[in-house]
């Protein structure tokens, strides 16, 4: 059991370190599988980029008591698709490798100052490279290197005085010291930079060294599955019964695992049949190193485990891991690439060198069954180091089949970093020299060509866009720079070969919704709406944005009317996306459910989807609404939302004239309908049916005219019509006010139909007589006349509640109205009406005085 827990027996502080340490590493690994994972996804995303399309919808109808009559109105439907976005730069990423790789810097400082004298002087010359690599004069804007040489006397120094003055810290105390000097260093440059990012520079800068020592830990551990080989075949061995046959089956069995995976690394083979990834070896590896390098140091009796092996392993490891996650996490392709070959060739070169060295050193004892896994590197003929040694060459001569290109791929990677910290820093031309310096030594990389492609667009510069996107696709394609050159190609007018593009991408990535998706909307721009709905239902069955591609597929549905929308069993209520639910509420057959909640200050500037569904729930009649019309005004006046302005104008008028007030609605819609010219036929043909529901029958006539809807026009035409129109109106007056007995009753009724004079007058007897509020009986007498000023019934009340009120002078005017109106014997009879009215309010108001 102690040697699992072999930290048993240390001190409590020891175990504490140790631990705290453990969870760094953890977190690295952690860090880099997620990175991993997600590869160029971490520094190119996709933008979604909507557009809108209009189809006609019946937004009310209604009838005559002859004839129904329904009112056109229109809907938005919210079309979506995927935008590449320019390569950013994972500055987290960058920030957190810098902080681990000093971490484990520190580590190494603290181990390396406890080691015996050869051993501190070549951790020194490390120390200075590292440093160098810092580039600590680009930082401060120096043009010497003091800020290197202080920095080198500072760590060396504590580094010297614990190595030779002070040898009886513990390790604590030594990690202390170095982490304290850490922060002062790290209070220093950020303090006191000449540069915007000062650590985003140093990391860039300093990965080189990163590598080395990456390169050198990769070296260390890679045997070290084999040698857990060993120790299982050895455990599991009796005693007088040979264990070499097992040991070669199965170090075979792996190393034969590990040399398809070179080959296929290296592009000799293209069979795909090992989906895992060399990360996996590495973490295996660095994993069964913690008590791997514990026996080596122990056996081989280099250095105390304890107070150095343990803490130098646990640096390297998080250095190495740190590094391996930041490549992935800036989507470095050329140095990903390299990393992996390099770790696959190190397994299986050291693997095969270690498995010889078992074999040569220990044959007889595992041909006798001896456990030999106890004395691994404690060798009777050849030293361990001498099979370092040849896996070295074995590895220099691998990488030489291919003329150094890992060596080409790293230094592409390391050139890429580079650039990614100048473009962050906004400095284009040093960051396209960078770019063009990683071509130069790996030319199809995918992170240069998209990196420099970034730096055209920002630019509007499409020929370089188009030809260093067209170069990302050559070696490692992404679904980014097919979405990329397809749309550089179609605004250059080249719409066949940004199709082709896309027919290309989707080949390669059949299960990416984006690609999908871009292609569906392609082809419809062609017409060719079976291929659109075929690529539409692939887009939704592969979805990763399963909202987007339901709302894309629904308003295909209902512009085209392929299929019925009801087969895409959407569930209307649990959807928060805005471009789905403006798409439902399009959709007729759900015109009853109730759209999701909108999140939205007054004072927010709409995007598409969110003034699409606005307008759908606010523009027909049995929606519910979002706003009122008083909101939705003030969203309208937001200067960002001066594009939605007509529309949302319409969007008010219907918010009135079905929810809150008819007669607002009605001005609104008349107004609009006279000045707008983009949809003048569409608020014409409406106004003129509002008028219609609401028995106007000259205003209806004339807006409809106007609109080009000559069969309403014809229909109101017909001989007899103002007689049906009079007892529609009849028919209205008689059921709003059937059951009217209270004031609620009889202003639902007025609210209901406003324009109605059987209905006002009604109501005005209601507040004269009951309520003794004639001045608000007027107010309803004149608000109706704005809008049906030719109405002779409206005119008679006007002229008998203003004398009723006293103000004559109104009264007046509108008898002269109706002198225009009614034919000369009618006007007479009113008149005498009138001049009754008239002689019997002012003998009242004799009496009364």
């Amino acid at each position: 059991m102690y040697h699992w827990f072999f930290w048993q027996n240390w001190s409590k502080s020891e175990k504490s370190i140790f631990w705290a340490i453990l969870v760094v590493l953890f977190f690295s690994v952690a860090a880099m599988a997620w990175y991993t994972y997600y590869g160029i996804d971490n520094v190119i995303h996709w933008d979604i980029l909507s557009e809108l399309d209009e189809v006609a919808k019946i937004s009310d109808s209604f009838s005559d008591g002859q004839l129904k009559f329904t009112i056109n109105g229109n809907a938005y439907l919210v079309k979506e698709r995927f935008i590449a976005s320019m390569m950013q730069t994972n500055t987290l990423a960058a920030y957190g490798f810098i902080g681990l790789y000093l971490i484990g810097l520190n580590l190494l400082l603290a181990s390396v100052s406890a080691m015996p004298k050869y051993w501190f002087l070549g951790g020194m010359v490390l120390l200075a490279g590292i440093l160098v690599t810092f580039h600590l004069e680009n930082v401060f804007n120096l043009t010497n290197q003091a800020a290197f040489l202080i920095a080198f006397a500072g760590f060396a120094g504590v580094a010297f005085y614990f190595n030779n003055f002070n040898k009886s810290p513990g390790f604590l105390t030594r990690l202390s010291s170095f982490l304290l000097l850490s922060i002062v260093g790290g209070g220093l440059i950020t303090g006191f930079s000449k540069i915007n990012h000062p650590w985003l520079a140093v990391a860039s800068y300093g990965l080189v060294s990163a590598i080395v020592l990456s390169v050198l830990f990769i070296l260390l551990v890679s045997h070290e599955i084999v040698a857990s080989l060993v120790w299982v075949v050895s455990n599991a061995g009796v005693k007088g019964k040979g264990s070499l046959s097992q040991f070669l089956i199965v170090s075979s069995i792996y190393l034969l695992n590990v040399l398809l995976m070179f080959l296929e690394r290296n592009r000799y083979i293209d069979w795909n049949v090992l989906p895992i990834s060399p990360i996996v070896l590495y973490v295996s590896s660095l994993l069964l190193g913690i008590w791997g390098f514990r026996r080596v140091t122990e056996e081989s009796d280099t250095f105390h485990f304890r107070n150095i092996g343990a803490w130098l392993y646990l640096g390297l490891g998080i250095i190495t891991t740190a590094t391996i996650a930041f490549v992935f996490a800036s989507g470095n392709d050329p140095l990903m690439e390299a990393f992996q070959k390099f770790i696959v060739a190190a397994h299986l070169v050291m693997g095969l060198a270690f498995a010889l060295y078992v074999v040569l050193n220990f044959i007889q004892a595992m041909q006798k069954g001896l456990p030999v896994h106890r004395i691994l590197y404690k060798p009777q003929f050849l030293e361990l180091s001498l099979f370092r040694l040849g896996t070295i060459v074995g590895m220099v001569t691998l990488f030489s089949l291919k003329n150094f290109y890992i060596y080409y791929q790293a230094t592409a990677g390391y050139y890429n970093t580079i650039a990614n910290y100048y473009k962050t820093d906004n400095d284009g031309v040093y960051a396209e020299a960078f770019y063009k310096e990683a071509l130069h030594a790996d030319i199809l990389n995918h992170q240069s060509n998209y990196g420099l492609a970034s730096l055209a667009m920002a630019v509007n510069d499409k020929e370089n866009t188009g030809a260093f996107l067209k170069s990302a696709l050559e070696k490692n394609p992404s679904p980014y720079a097919y979405a990329g050159l397809s749309k550089i190609l179609q605004e250059k007018d080249m719409f066949f070969d940004a199709l082709f593009t896309l027919q290309e991408g989707v080949r390669r990535f059949p299960d990416n919704q984006p690609l999908l998706t871009n292609l569906a909307w392609l082809y419809e721009k062609t017409k060719v709406t079976d291929s659109t709905q075929h690529y539409l239902t692939l887009a939704r069955e592969n979805c990763t944005d399963c909202d987007l591609a339901e709302a894309n597929l629904l308003a295909f549905q209902l512009k085209y009317k392929k299929n019925k929308a009801s087969e895409n069993r959407i569930d209307a209520g649990k959807s928060k996306d805005d471009a789905l639910q403006a798409n439902l509420t399009a959709y007729e057959i759900d015109k009853n459910t109730p759209p999701g909640s909108i999140q939205l200050r007054t004072d927010s500037v709409l995007n598409l989807s969110q003034f699409a569904l606005i307008y759908n729930c606010t523009a027909g009649k049995d929606l519910q609404a979002p706003y009122t019309a008083r909101v939705l005004k003030k969203i309208q006046q937001k200067e960002g939302n001066q594009s939605f302005y007509e529309d949302l104008e319409f969007a008010i008028a219907s918010q009135n004239y079905y929810r809150e007030n008819k007669l607002e609605g009605l001005k609104q819609l008349t107004i609009l309908a006279n000045d707008s010219t983009s949809k003048k036929r569409l608020y014409n043909q409406v106004a003129g049916m509002w008028y219609l529901q609401q028995g106007i029958f000259d205003k209806a006539e004339r807006h409809l005219l106007i609109a080009g809807d000559r069969a309403s026009a014809e229909v109101l035409q017909k001989q007899g019509y103002r007689a049906i129109l009079a007892e529609y109106q009849e028919t209205q007056a008689e059921e709003a006010l059937k059951n009217a007995r209270t004031k609620n009753d009889f202003d639902k009724a007025l609210a209901a139909n406003p324009l109605n004079p059987l209905v006002i007058a009604r109501v005005t007897e209601f507040y004269n007589i009951r309520l003794k509020k004639p001045g608000d009986a007027y107010l309803f007498i004149f608000n109706a006349l704005q809008l049906n000023d030719e109405n002779a019934a409206l005119w008679k009340l006007y002229v008998q509640q203003s004398l009723k009120i006293g103000v004559e002078n109104y009264a007046i005017d509108g008898l002269e109205k109706l002198r225009a109106l009614l034919s000369p014997a009618d006007y007479q009879a009113f008149l005498s009406t009138y001049q009754a009215q008239k002689a019997l309010m002012e003998k009242n108001k004799v009496g009364f005085e």
